[in-house]
């Protein structure tokens, strides 16, 4: 059979058509509006492009070239997904030569993928294209609505009785919040994602942690020692339209590890997103990262299909 649709870049008309086959492909319940909105928060001088594949009026595929800060320097990440009543026509094909003319345009040649660790199917696509396995990331996923803190308490009176408090940016003025970031960017250098990629700068914190589109100080926690020194953090953002919380990262400073504080923190964030009226909590864990991984065990959280991330260097053509 000819192949009849065409590849043009995407519009907002076509965001609709665009979660329908993202929700489809990834088990996700994503938005049109979150969708929009994200591409509004986006820095202008990173790139991001999207494209869709369109078949009598239908949007039928859809493919991305972007920035992406988890990824390795010198690489942009693509998606391409396909409807799965077009495949076997050749609209993955057309797509993934899109993309690769636009990199080779811009001049990048080492291109990054995530594919779910179910789709066996997807993930040979994209081997066949010359992509490898890099990484591994699970995704977990927690019950809010009537979590009991109870079982834990004694997780709680053991840092009590290290002197340990907790606050949050509520009401923070700038320098503390500047503080604040700078500590995120030391403690992501630190996390199996990105030991040693080169330390994020500050403008990436803020926007990963949208505070200049959505900003929740109260959901920025800290954990106090007795003389005030900062021992760790978590940090969550709003997902889904506001129906999730998404627990970005939980990180103890190093001279502070070993001390039972990951469990705590993690209930501060519960706390909050319960207080916001916030049924369900996700996360995402590399899956060389035991120690966090166990304190998801404990409290809960269900595993969801995780992703493998792969990496296509230079310029293999496929």
């Amino acid at each position: 059979m000819t192949a009849q649709f065409t590849v043009r870049p995407f519009t907002p008309a076509d965001a609709p058509a665009w979660v329908a086959i993202s929700n489809a492909v990834l088990n996700r319940q994503a938005t049109a509006e979150a969708l929009l909105e994200e591409d509004a928060r986006r820095d202008a001088a990173q790139t991001h492009c999207r494209w869709v594949a369109v078949d009598g009026g239908e949007v039928v595929g859809t493919a991305l070239l972007s920035f992406f800060p988890f990824n390795p320097p010198g690489f942009l990440s693509v998606n391409v997904m396909v409807a799965p009543h077009h495949r076997g026509r050749g609209v993955g094909r057309a797509l993934w030569q899109t993309v690769q003319d636009e990199a080779r345009r811009l001049g990048v040649a080492s291109l990054a993928t995530g594919v779910s660790d179910t789709d066996m199917e997807s993930l040979a696509w994209a081997q066949r294209r010359g992509f490898e396995r890099h990484l591994h990331r699970f995704a977990s996923e927690l019950d809010l609505n009537g979590f009991d803190e109870t079982p834990f308490q004694a997780d709680l009176e053991r840092a009590v009785a290290q002197g340990v408090t907790f606050m949050d940016l509520a009401g923070a003025d700038e320098a503390t919040l500047d503080r604040y970031l700078n500590f995120v960017a030391d403690r992501l250098t630190e996390t199996p994602d990105l030991a040693g990629h080169p330390r994020w700068p500050l403008a990436q914190v803020r926007e990963v942690l949208r505070l200049d589109s959505d900003p929740r100080p109260e959901w920025l926690v800290l954990a106090l020692g007795p003389d005030s020194e900062w021992l760790g953090l978590t940090v969550m953002v709003s997902i889904f339209g506001g129906q999730a919380a998404y627990n970005e990262l939980t990180a103890v400073h190093p001279s502070a590890r070993g001390r039972g504080l990951a469990l705590p923190l993690k209930l501060e964030a519960i706390r909050r997103a319960q207080a916001a009226g916030i049924g369900t909590m996700r996360t995402n864990n590399h899956s060389q990262n035991a120690p966090m991984l166990a304190v998801n065990l404990r409290l809960g959280f269900v595993s969801l299909p995780g992703q493998f991330e792969l990496l296509r260097r230079g310029s293999a053509e496929g």
